[in-house]
């Protein structure tokens, strides 16, 4: 188990609307107080929790409805960080517990909403998020500071270890991208038919690109067209390049930078 556990859970529950499962699990759990639609935000972070095994590391080994108590509770023991210097300076990041005011304050005591982050922009002017009761559904949002209270760091478990083919282990999962093959892919893949996919990590990248609103989710099909590439151009902009060096063809450099932000790593 770990934070990888926990994002999973929240991704199941994506698409999910009023009245759900969750509703009827978390009232089962703590009674008829939670009849009817209730507002399941962070009914939907406790489910999370419980179902990747991180109930204690999420939620003290206590079900929560109510943000401001699940945010004091961050706060008592220490995990607590205030949303009080922008999303650099306060290093929110994967799995953090996200909690926010829409009044723009960052007192607990007036927090209206819960979500789990899944990642921050290159340039940490968003924060992206899965959220229960968003618009009466479970789903992806992109977030910005003044929206943000605080969040708290849960202390997850660590991955489990695997061991490599020289017989060293590791604890790491993440997907490791081959920077030769993925150039291949971009170079061959935009002149053909459909939607081949010459290398199954191009949609890592694509899904990265999504990420950082630069394509569109229905191209993030494993097939690096010509909608792919100039997404990654667009990246390229962002990151300073400009004329050739602006080509949509991945870079060592910009594809760290990418990787980084979203929880890949590469290889030559």
């Amino acid at each position: 188990m770990s934070v990888d556990s926990m994002i999973a859970q929240m991704e199941r529950w994506l698409g999910t609307g009023e009245p759900n499962l969750i509703q009827q699990w978390y009232r089962d759990r703590n009674g008829s107080a939670y009849a009817y639609n209730f507002p399941w935000c962070n009914a939907t972070i406790t489910r999370a929790a419980v179902d990747a095994g991180e109930y204690e590391a999420v939620c003290f080994g206590t079900d929560y409805a109510y943000t401001v108590a699940h945010a004091a509770r961050f706060k008592a023991a220490g995990q607590w960080h205030a949303m009080t210097n922008g999303i650099k300076a306060s290093g929110i990041r994967r799995g953090d517990v996200v909690f926010f005011d829409w009044g723009g304050s960052s007192e607990i005591g007036t927090i209206d909403h819960v979500g789990i982050v899944t990642g921050v922009s290159s340039d940490h002017r968003y924060v992206y998020t899965i959220e229960g009761n968003t618009a009466r559904l479970c789903a992806r949002r992109v977030r910005t500071v003044h929206e943000i209270a605080g969040f708290g760091r849960p202390k997850y478990k660590a991955a489990p270890k695997t061991t490599t083919a020289s017989g060293s282990s590791s604890t790491s999962k993440r997907p490791q991208v081959s920077l030769a093959k993925l150039i291949k892919a971009f170079k061959t893949d935009p002149p053909k038919k459909g939607t081949p996919v010459s290398y199954p990590l191009v949609e890592v990248v694509e899904n990265a690109l999504v990420a950082e609103r630069l394509l569109a989710k229905r191209y993030a099909d494993g097939h690096a067209g010509t909608a792919t590439r100039s997404a990654y151009t667009l990246l390229q902009e962002r990151y300073g390049y400009r004329g050739a060096d602006a080509d949509g063809i991945p870079g060592m450099t910009s594809l760290k930078r990418l990787g980084k932000a979203h929880g890949f790593d590469v290889v030559a």
